[in-house]
C-alpha cells in the first residue's frame, strides 16, 4: 500500500481479514473503527452485540418484532442528524455505544444484532442512503436511520425523495443486497470524506490505504492518493501516485490530472493547496442550489467544448490549456471535475451528476459508484 497509511498493526489485521474469502462484515467494520480510535475496545462492541441479540431472542412476539423493540424503542437507535458527518459516526463501536450514527453503520449494527439473534438480514446500499433488507423482512426494508421504520419499496423511494428534494427511481438492481466488500468500501469512503472536510489529510490517507484492498482497479486509488498527498505537502510521493494513475486512465479522465502534474512540475502550485484543476475547497449543494448554478456551468462548458472542437489533434498543448482553464473555472464554483465535460455537485450524501450536453441536472450517484452507477432523478 505504497508505505503510506494506517498503523502497521491495524494494517496487518485488515490484510488478514481480507485474505482469500468474503470477509466478515462486522469484524471488518470493527477494524475500520480503529482508524477513528486506535485504542477502541473492540471486545466491548462484541459483548454489546451479544447482549442486544439475547434480548431480541427473548421477545415473545418473534425475532423481527424483538429486533425493532430492542434497538429502536428501548435503546433508541436512530440517525445522528446533528453531527452526521462526524468521523465517529463511521465507527461501529461508537455507534453501538451511543445508539447514533449514519445510515450505513446503523445498518451494519442492525444486521449483526439480527444475525446473532437468528435473523437473515442484508445491507442494501442506495444512492445517498443505506437500509436493511433480507429474507426475513418479506420484501420490505428497515431504515435504522429513521428509527427502524419498516416499509415497502415505494415507501423507501418516498424517503429518498425527501432526502434529495426530488423523486428518485428505484430499480430492481438498486435494491439488491450489497456485498461485504462493497459495504466496507463505502464505510471507508464515508470516513475519508469526513476527514477530508476537516483537512485531516493524513487520516484520510489511512482510510484510503484500507480501501485499496477492496478495489478491483488500482487507478482510482492512486488518483485519490496523489491528490491527498499534494494536500499533505508530499509533492514527490504525490507525483509518483498520479503518474501511476495516468498509466491506466482513459484519455478524458486523465486530462485534468495531466495538467495538474504539469502545474506541479512547473512550480506554479503551492504545497497543500493543489488539487485537481487547482480546485477550491469542496462545497455542499442542495438540489435547488445545484440546479440554479447549472445554467452558468452549461454556458462555460458549451463555450469550452465548442472551442475544443475547433482545435485540431495536432494542437495538443492548446487543447490541454483550454481544458485546464475550463476545469479551473468550474472548480472555482465548487464543482468536482470527473472527466472531459463531466462534473459533479457534492450533495453531502453523494453527487448530482451532469455531463455536457445534457439539458438538465437529472442524475445522482453515491460517492463510491461513479458515472456508471447514476440513477435518474424523476
Amino acid at each position: 500500500m505504497s508505505g503510506i497509511g494506517p498503523d502497521a498493526g491495524i494494517l496487518s489485521r485488515w490484510t488478514a481479514l481480507l485474505g482469500g474469502r468474503e470477509p466478515d462484515l462486522f469484524e471488518g467494520a470493527l477494524r475500520v473503527a480503529l482508524l477513528v480510535d486506535p485504542d477502541e475496545d473492540l471486545d466491548a462492541a462484541r459483548r454489546r452485540v451479544a447482549e442486544l441479540a439475547a434480548r431480541v431472542r427473548a421477545d415473545p412476539k418473534g425475532l423481527l418484532a424483538g429486533l425493532r423493540r430492542v434497538l429502536f424503542e428501548e435503546e433508541g437507535f436512530r440517525g445522528d442528524s446533528e453531527s452526521y458527518d462526524d468521523p465517529s459516526n463511521s465507527s461501529i463501536a461508537r455507534v453501538l455505544a451511543r445508539g447514533r450514527g449514519m445510515p450505513i453503520t446503523l445498518s451494519i449494527a442492525t444486521v449483526e444484532v439480527g444475525r446473532v439473534a437468528g435473523l437473515r438480514l442484508t445491507g442494501v446500499g442506495l444512492p445517498g442512503h443505506f437500509v436493511v433488507g433480507g429474507a426475513d423482512l418479506g420484501g420490505r426494508y428497515l431504515d435504522p436511520f429513521d428509527g427502524g421504520t419498516l416499509g415497502e419499496p415505494e415507501e423507501l423511494a418516498a424517503r429518498l425523495a425527501q432526502i434529495f428534494g426530488s423523486p428518485v427511481a428505484l430499480t430492481e438492481d438498486a435494491l439488491r443486497p450489497d456485498s461485504t466488500r462493497d459495504i466496507l468500501a463505502r464505510v471507508l469512503l464515508n470516513l475519508r470524506r469526513s476527514w477530508e472536510r476537516r483537512h485531516r489529510w493524513e487520516e484520510a490517507l489511512s482510510a484510503l490505504a484500507l480501501s485499496e484492498g477492496l478495489e478491483s482497479e488500482s487507478g482510482p486509488i492512486e488518483r485519490e492518493r496523489g491528490l491527498l498527498l499534494l494536500k499533505c505537502g508530499r509533492t514527490e510521493d504525490a507525483m509518483a501516485s498520479l503518474e501511476k494513475y495516468l498509466a491506466t486512465a482513459g484519455t478524458e479522465d486523465a486530462e485534468p490530472v495531466r495538467r495538474l502534474l504539469e502545474t506541479v512540475r512547473g512550480g506554479r502550485s503551492r504545497s497543500g493547496e493543489a488539487s485537481e484543476g487547482d480546485a477550491a475547497e469542496r462545497r455542499i449543494f442542495t438540489l435547488g442550489e445545484a440546479k440554479a448554478l447549472l445554467p452558468r456551468v452549461r454556458e462555460l462548458t458549451e463555450e469550452a467544448a465548442g472551442r475544443y472542437g475547433q482545435l485540431t489533434a495536432e494542437m495538443e498543448i492548446e487543447r490541454r490549456d483550454l481544458v485546464a482553464q475550463w476545469a479551473k473555472d468550474l472548480t472555482s464554483l465548487g464543482l468536482e471535475i470527473k472527466g472531459l465535460w463531466l462534473v459533479d455537485f457534492d450533495s453531502g450524501a453523494g453527487y448530482y451528476c451532469w455531463k455536457y450536453p445534457e439539458k438538465d441536472l437529472a442524475h445522482f450517484h453515491s460517492y463510491d459508484e461513479g458515472f456508471s452507477g447514476r440513477v435518474p432523478l424523476q
